[in-house]
């Protein structure tokens, strides 16, 4: 009788979960999260391996195998996966946020000193002057890099997503500007015949990496497209609790920002 009661309630369970909707769920949703902070979630930076890239150059000093990395290839700092630059990564945009980041030059050991907020950063620019590099060099010696974040929801083949930041900065602003403009271009009609620019998470966009170049060299640049709408109404749900963290001051990305396209300081980790 005890064997059989026990299957009965095996059964009970799998029938329940199974029988589990969306609609079950509401009245709980956000539950167990009311007490994080940014420190409760690290979100990894989709990063381009670069020529100095320590994944791809053997005698970086801090040179890293990682198997499949090639020049243009997407990283990412938290997994390592590595996706052919080619083929690219779908996202979903569910944020953007501009600051400037203050970088410590390379003779001076270099690396992430601070992230500075826009008005910050407006106010060290002014007091910055231009090297022979095209840096803005603050008066302590650091450099000044105006940084555009777009935090996105990484849309895997299997159905599943999962957050991420892409970071542009130098030669790839313009990039992101773009990218914005064509978010800000998508309209909608409502059934009374209203137009309205829907959220940027409302469509999804297919990012590569391309081969671009000016007087000072070679690297790989990013590459945005637009693909489609929003696959389901959970993973609307999803990008949009993503944005809410984002801007709730509960997300921790595991890397400052990445490091000026084509430099010698340029590499993904």
């Amino acid at each position: 009788m005890a064997a059989s009661r026990q299957q009965e309630v095996a059964v009970e369970v799998k029938t329940t979960a199974m029988a589990l909707s969306a609609e079950d769920m509401a009245a709980d949703a956000g539950g167990g999260f009311e007490d994080t902070n940014k420190d409760s979630y690290a979100i990894p930076f989709i990063q381009l391996l670069q020529k100095g890239s320590p994944a791809i150059d053997p005698d970086h000093p801090k040179h890293k195998e990682i198997p499949g990395a090639k020049i243009g290839s997407l990283y990412n700092t938290v997994t390592e996966e590595v996706v052919d630059g080619d083929k690219g990564l779908l996202v979903l945009p569910c944020h953007f946020q501009q600051c400037y980041i203050e970088w410590a030059d390379r003779d001076a050991g270099g690396g992430f000193v601070a992230q500075h907020d826009v008005p910050t950063g407006v106010k060290l620019l002014a007091t910055c002057k231009r090297d022979d590099k095209n840096r803005d060099v603050l008066p302590n010696g650091n450099y000044l890099v105006d940084t555009r974040n777009h935090y996105v929801l990484v849309l895997k083949e299997d159905g599943s997503a999962h957050p991420a930041v892409i970071s542009m900065a130098s030669t790839q602003t313009k990039k992101s500007r773009k990218w914005m403009s064509a978010m800000q271009d998508v309209k909608v009609k409502r059934a009374n015949g209203e137009v309205f620019t829907p959220p940027m998470w409302a469509k999804t966009y297919r990012v590569k990496s391309i081969a671009e170049s000016n007087a000072k060299g070679t690297w790989r640049g990013w590459d945005i497209t637009r693909e489609g709408d929003c696959p389901s109404a959970n993973l609307y749900q999803q990008a949009k609790a993503f944005r809410d963290a984002v801007r709730d001051g509960k997300v921790k990305t595991v890397d400052p920002a990445v490091r000026e396209p084509g430099s010698d300081d340029d590499v993904a980790f």
